[in-house]
């Protein structure tokens, strides 16, 4: 069982110093704007981690009354537990998963302030660390990003002179001690770049917050993994955040297979749905807001493709921590439907992604929690499950989860926690995926 290790000055002072070197925790504002150089200077003094965490831990704990260990719980066991100082260090942000199929193999890519950690979790009980990818020129950036495509992943940095590795996934195979990898290549058409988003049908790369394309989504054609072209660029807003990119396959039929970019415009305030299956002519079906929006950060839809669930990572969470949501049956006519407050604190929450009638997010302080979508066209999203890797507190702030990815086998989700490590988990009972 992992004990927390009380917090001491001398602590504090370390992990303060490691901050000012590695930057602050990640946050969603653009770091080139002042209000975010204010919110980064506002991370680095406000961030405190709950403890500082040595030990790793490989068997399940089970949530019983409330806890699993010493951390809250509902409905969430604990399987393991690989803590930062394994992970090759520094702070961390993002992450992402790739699947070997033709080995049945897992892994969990993690993304770090000062590179990127490769973890083999088929056995989600005893992960396995199998070494690191360094950031190019060995650069530092709280904002980090990763994801997949076929056997490659591409690796982003904000704020740095970074450009986007790309990473040949099958020299994982067959690691069995600790490596130091290197890239496959580097694309430096671009410098720094916010959030990835890759659409695997069409193999097209989705870049938010790039310094190119007046910092909105720039896109690029990686059918040749190795190679970025320059496919498109939509500059209508004033930031792209983030973006969710399908082929689309949802009730609004006139739009069957086209493919479409959900947009998450950060300061500009609005979700916004793009055509962008001619990227010379990208089209604005939607763009819709909420009551007192003030960073629109990511959104994922229900299964249905229904509802859209939207987190605002700078709105007041006074009343409790909100998701909002939006009707997206029509592409062309999306509406705001209203905002759940829930029970669970305020929190901030952050990335979230849905599986069957389950919404998983990761929510800062909050860990990971996991929302019945059911009802979600009344704007109700019951909490039916939680895992929280900060015990000392359930207050806003931009310590504990980053994210949470629950794509792996079996129902395990994987829940990063910023500076701390990374925790293995499985839903239970009501939380589970029905």
């Amino acid at each position: 069982m992992l004990r927390g290790v009380r917090r001491t000055m001398l602590a504090a002072a370390t992990l303060m110093l490691s901050l000012a070197v590695a930057g602050p925790p990640a946050a969603g504002h653009d770091p080139g704007t002042p209000e975010g150089k204010a919110e980064q200077a506002e991370l680095l003094r406000i961030y405190e981690p709950a403890w500082k965490s040595g030990t790793a831990i490989a068997a399940t704990v089970t949530c019983v009354n409330g806890t699993a260990g010493s951390y809250p719980c509902k409905n969430v066991d604990l399987l393991s537990f690989l803590p930062q100082s394994t992970l090759g260090g520094g702070s961390s942000s993002s992450m992402w998963y790739w699947a070997d199929t033709p080995n049945n193999t897992e892994y969990i890519l993690y993304c770090r302030s000062n590179g990127v950690s490769f973890v083999n979790v088929t056995d989600p009980s005893n992960p396995k660390y199998l070494g690191n990818l360094p950031s190019a020129n060995g650069v530092s950036s709280s904002w980090c990003d990763i994801r997949t495509y076929g056997n490659y992943a591409y690796i982003g940095k904000d704020s740095v002179s970074h450009g986007i590795q790309i990473f040949d996934l099958t020299k994982l195979r067959g690691v069995t001690t600790t490596q130091t990898f290197t890239a496959a290549a580097r694309f430096t058409g671009l410098t720094n770049s916010h959030t990835l988003q890759i659409n695997q049908a069409t193999g097209f790369l989705y870049v938010s917050g790039a310094n190119t394309c007046s910092k909105g989504l720039t896109i690029y054609n990686i059918k040749s993994p190795l190679t970025l072209t320059l496919a498109g660029c939509y500059s209508g807003a004033v930031y792209s955040h983030e973006s969710i990119v399908v082929n689309y396959a949802g009730p609004d039929t006139r739009y069957t297979g086209r493919e479409i970019a959900f947009n998450y415009t950060g300061q500009g305030k609005t979700f916004q749905v793009l055509d962008v299956t001619d990227k010379s002519s990208i089209k604005v079906l939607s763009s819709a807001t909420h009551p007192g929006a003030s960073f629109i950060h990511q959104g994922f839809a229900t299964s249905d493709y229904k509802h859209m669930i939207v987190n605002d990572e700078t709105i007041s969470t006074a009343s409790g921590s909100p998701d909002f949501v939006y009707n997206i049956e029509k592409l062309d006519a999306v509406k705001y439907v209203g905002r759940d407050n829930g029970t669970r604190g305020t929190f901030v929450n952050h990335n979230g992604y849905t599986v069957g009638n389950r919404h998983f997010q990761a929510s800062y302080r909050g860990g990971l929690r996991i929302l019945d979508t059911t009802n979600v066209a009344s704007a109700s999203l019951p909490e039916v499950g939680y895992f929280d890797v900060d015990p000392s507190s359930n207050a806003s702030g931009y310590s504990g989860s980053w994210m949470a990815l629950p794509y792996l086998k079996n129902g395990v989700v994987a829940v990063q926690s910023i500076g701390v490590g990374l925790f293995l988990v499985k839903p239970t009972g009501a939380a589970a995926v029905s």
